[in-house]
C-alpha cells in the first residue's frame, strides 16, 4: 500500500511538472502559429512553452524566448520548424537557436504575467512609494538603453511583479510603438 502512494504521487508530480510552461515567448516578428495540446494558433508576444508544443516560423519571422532551465534566451529565424521538449527547443527545421546566458533574476520575471492581463481592473499597486528593495531590484533588471526588445519585455514584467505597474507602464507604451500591431502589448501599455 506504501508503495502505491509513493508511486501515485511520484505520478502527480511529475504530471505538475510536465503541465508547468518550459518558457515564455518575449519578442515576436512575422508570421508564426504554434500547436500545443492539438490547438493551433497565432503564436503571440508573451505566450508560455509547453512541452510537445510545435512552432512553425514563416520565412522572415523571428522568436525570442526565455528558457526557464538553465535561465537562457534563445533567439529563432524563419522559416523554421520547431518542438518544445523538457530538454530545449528542438530544430525540426531551420537554422539553430542563437544562444546566451541570462540571469536567473531576469528570467524569473517572465514566470508570470502581468496581472493586469486580461483583467478589467486597474491595479493601484503602481501610486505606492517605492521602497529601497523595490528599487534595488529595479536597478538589478534594468537593461542597457540600446539593450534588444526581448530585454526590454522581461524589465517591465520584472516591474509589474514588483509592484511598479505605472512605471512599467512605460515601458509596455515604448515597447507598445515598437510593435504596434501587437495586441498584449496595446492593452499593457493602456
Amino acid at each position: 500500500m506504501k508503495n502505491l502512494l509513493l508511486a501515485l504521487a511520484l505520478a502527480a508530480s511529475t504530471l505538475a511538472l510536465a503541465a508547468e510552461p518550459l518558457g515564455m515567448v518575449i519578442d515576436i516578428q512575422g508570421n508564426a502559429t504554434l500547436n500545443d495540446a492539438g490547438k493551433t494558433a497565432r503564436l503571440d508576444m508573451l505566450s508560455y512553452l509547453n512541452a510537445q508544443a510545435e512552432i512553425q516560423l514563416s520565412p522572415g519571422a523571428s522568436m525570442t524566448v526565455t528558457w526557464y532551465a538553465g535561465s537562457k534566451e534563445l533567439k529563432f529565424a524563419g522559416p523554421a520548424r520547431l518542438k518544445v521538449e523538457p530538454g530545449g527547443i528542438k530544430v525540426v527545421q531551420g537554422r539553430a537557436a542563437q544562444e546566451r546566458t541570462v540571469a536567473d533574476e531576469k528570467v524569473a520575471a517572465t514566470r508570470k504575467l502581468p496581472p493586469r492581463l486580461g483583467q478589467a481592473a486597474i491595479s493601484m499597486r503602481g501610486m505606492k512609494p517605492m521602497t529601497p528593495a523595490q528599487e534595488a531590484q529595479r536597478e538589478r533588471l534594468r537593461p542597457a538603453e540600446n539593450a534588444p526588445f526581448g530585454d526590454w519585455v522581461i524589465y517591465a514584467m520584472g516591474l509589474e511583479q514588483i509592484g511598479l505597474t505605472s512605471e512599467a507602464k512605460g515601458v509596455w507604451k515604448k515597447l507598445s510603438a515598437q510593435r504596434p500591431n501587437d495586441p498584449k502589448l496595446r492593452q499593457l501599455a493602456e
